[in-house]
């Protein structure tokens, strides 16, 4: 087994024997251990798929490319530093390597607010980390790396994550099932609500206190991990983050319309394009096209008050 991997194994492996410990210190550790775990199975997927003699050309941040006898190039890693995160996501991206990033996401950002103290854990907060990272170490042992994930991690560690993991899915069933409740009065709406999470400890397993409010902006969520109630208001920027990061990522790297964009009512990121409207206020704008050209009109065009950006600017410069 390659050095790589045998590290990301036992980093993993760790992890699970943290969390098991039932010690708060340890469980923070349990999250650190599991994230670069993971980290490092991706790292191995790019080492299998590095040229030999290369250096592991493709888990190193630099690249330096060289020109062979024959005139042919040749590109070999340098130095020690090797890729983070958004390195990895962008030479999968390129190598159609297939990962679930957008659960890894939430595991790193809880990661990150660990590393900052910026947290509140509970056993249930843990729990859900846990399970999100046991589903993005199974299907990519399986599915890339081409191994048994049980086999690979052992049975205490499969078993120990492979149960976990059963009795988060019973408890978030049970909130989504009272989420489900609530009128959204949007396609859009309904598919935000499966990304708020507790504003006091990140948790998704949140369900609102009363689902039969007469507008989404009225409602109220309590927090089945910590205990504590929050206001819509309090979590809606974050859930529209998450719902549309990945097309927000392929919009900034590949081009193409954004999906969110500035409310000029609120002044949240929470104009959802497919909508037409904001669902933090629920304002529509104002103005649709420009006085002048007809060219359609967005979020950021509203101070214009109905022309588009050039037409606003040559009728201020008229003034």
């Amino acid at each position: 087994m390659d050095t790589i991997l045998k590290n990301a194994i036992a980093s993993i492996q760790i992890g699970v024997e943290d969390y098991l410990s039932g010690d708060e210190r340890r469980g923070l550790s349990a999250v650190r251990n599991l994230t670069a775990g993971i980290l490092l199975l991706f790292k191995e997927k790019l080492r299998q798929l590095s040229p030999h003699d290369s250096d592991e050309v493709l888990i190193k941040k630099n690249i330096r490319p060289t020109r062979m006898q024959d005139g042919s190039l040749s590109f070999r890693g340098e130095g020690k530093k090797t890729l983070d995160v958004q390195d990895i996501q962008e030479r999968f991206k390129s190598l159609n390597v297939d990962a679930d990033f957008v659960r890894l996401k939430k595991v790193v950002d809880l990661r990150n607010d660990i590393e900052h103290y910026r947290t509140s854990n509970t056993a249930e907060s843990i729990r859900e980390i846990l399970t999100k990272s046991f589903i993005v170490i199974r299907d990519f042992i399986a599915t890339e790396l081409g191994e048994e994930p049980a086999e690979l991690l052992g049975d205490k560690t499969w078993i120990t994550l492979l149960e976990e993991s059963e009795v988060y899915e019973r408890e978030l069933a049970a909130c989504r099932a009272v989420m489900g409740e609530i009128d959204w009065k949007s396609a859009a709406g309904e598919k935000i609500a499966d990304y708020i999470r507790c504003a006091h400890c990140g948790s998704e397993l949140v369900k609102p206190v009363d689902a039969q409010v007469e507008h989404p902006v009225e409602l109220v969520f309590h927090c089945a991990s910590c205990g504590v109630d929050f206001d819509f208001d309090q979590v809606v920027e974050a859930a529209v983050e998450d719902c549309y990061f990945y097309e927000s990522y392929i919009a900034m790297t590949d081009g193409g319309e954004q999906p969110v964009g500035t409310c000029p009512d609120c002044a949240k990121e929470t104009y959802l394009y497919e909508d037409g409207r904001c669902i933090a206020c629920f304002g529509e704008l104002k103005y649709l096209r420009c006085e002048v050209c007809g060219s359609e009109l967005g979020p950021d065009d509203q101070g214009n008050r109905g022309l588009c950006v050039y037409h606003g600017w040559q009728a201020g410069r008229d003034d």
